[in-house]
């Protein structure tokens, strides 16, 4: 019975925390207005495409091709947000019938969108349609790097398999691993089976160093969700698993992991686990000369939580870095965030990170949730 009077507590001060939307009544406004020399992005108006239709899009990353910029995410189709009544409160699907929860479907979208100028998008497809030649599953967080040496489109995807529930299927999730000659594919998967240390791989990202090698940062279901590194092979359509892993760099409970490189340092960011949780998760730094380390935890948190609230100061959890003329762009999800009740329409939050390049190696300030941000 403690156990739970307290979940019902929770979730009451869950339900009483501030929200973070600032924007009333803000659904058919237009997301961004660009200038010939910068651009404004809203995090508190839903984002439309060239058509006027809400963008569906999520977990996933931007990459620059030439002078466009396309922008990968899961597409969750027009299903309900959804309660529950036991942790996480706001992920219930995770307890239903493999495929029948909000936000674990097997229907999800791998939409790509198309910008010049990172405010006006144009939806581009379904890069991994469900009447393709795709396995059957729940997939999540997509992220796709460009290799070079075989000017291929490489795409990696979190994939649970068919299970009873998807909590039953978690200790079997994989990444999925396509290929396309094209930036907004279709995708053709040609592993599904890379070859991780740790079973279970879940939030994940790739990152690509100068000399061309590539690297992904991942927790796992079977470590406790403890984040580490592992080198690509060349053609990045595997990793090196064991050979190359650089053990664990994070406490348990640890998960969407951030990794880039900026003037020399290279930056490993993860929040706590956060399965679509309203509160947003924190960002912690380590760093390091080189991907596979030596790294250094630096025990900084640089998204906090409110005094006095569950909510962070940024309430998303975080997806991807990109990089635009010298600044590095933090790019979440604002879970459970859309005015019209669908989770297609949860909205995304971009915010520029402020490096202090006083101290060696520089450290991020801590970031401040801003309705808007100039690019």
């Amino acid at each position: 019975m403690i156990r739970y009077a307290l979940t019902l507590v929770y979730l009451l001060f869950a339900l009483a925390s501030e929200p973070f939307v600032h924007a009333e009544n803000a659904l058919s406004a237009f997301p961004g207005e660009a200038t010939s020399s910068s651009v404004s992005i809203s995090n508190v108006v839903p984002r439309q495409d060239d058509r006027g239709q809400l963008m569906d899009q999520h977990d996933g990353n931007l990459l620059k091709v030439g002078d466009l910029w396309y922008w990968y995410g899961m597409g969750y189709t027009d299903c309900k947000l959804e309660t529950g009544l036991i942790p996480p409160l706001d992920c219930p699907g995770i307890y239903r019938k493999f495929g029948k929860g909000c936000g674990f479907r097997t229907d999800h979208e791998l939409n790509v969108y198309v910008s010049k100028d990172l405010a006006t998008w144009s939806f581009a497809g379904d890069a991994l349609p469900v009447n393709g030649t795709r396995p059957e599953g729940i997939y999540f967080r997509p992220k796709v790097i460009f290799n070079p040496k075989t000017s291929q489109y490489v795409l990696w995807i979190n994939y649970l398999p068919p299970a009873r529930t998807p909590l039953g299927s978690y200790p079997d999730a994989t990444y999925l691993v396509g290929t396309s000659d094209k930036a907004e594919g279709p995708f053709e998967i040609v592993n599904e089976s890379p070859n991780f240390q740790h079973t279970g791989p879940g939030d994940a990202t790739l990152a690509v160093d100068e000399d061309g090698a590539a690297y992904v940062a991942y927790g796992a279901w079977g470590n406790g969700h403890r984040i580490s590194i592992e080198k690509l092979t060349d053609d990045w359509l595997d990793t090196t698993g064991e050979e190359t892993n650089t053990g664990f760099l994070s406490p348990e409970k640890r998960e969407a992991p951030l990794l880039f490189e900026r003037k020399g340092t290279w930056y490993l960011l993860y929040g706590h686990t956060c399965c679509f949780c309203r509160f947003g998760s924190g960002l912690t730094i380590s760093t390091a000369p080189h991907p596979l380390g030596p790294w250094t935890e630096t025990d900084v948190e640089i998204n906090p939580r409110k005094k006095w609230s569950a909510h962070h100061e940024i309430p998303a959890q975080a997806n991807y870095v990109f990089e635009v003329d010298g600044e590095f762009v933090y790019t979440g999800d604002l879970w459970t965030s859309a005015q019209d009740g669908l989770k297609s329409h949860d909205l995304q939050y971009w915010g520029v990170f402020d490096f202090d390049d006083t101290q060696q190696p520089p450290m991020i300030h801590e970031m401040v949730f801003k309705d808007e941000i100039v690019l």
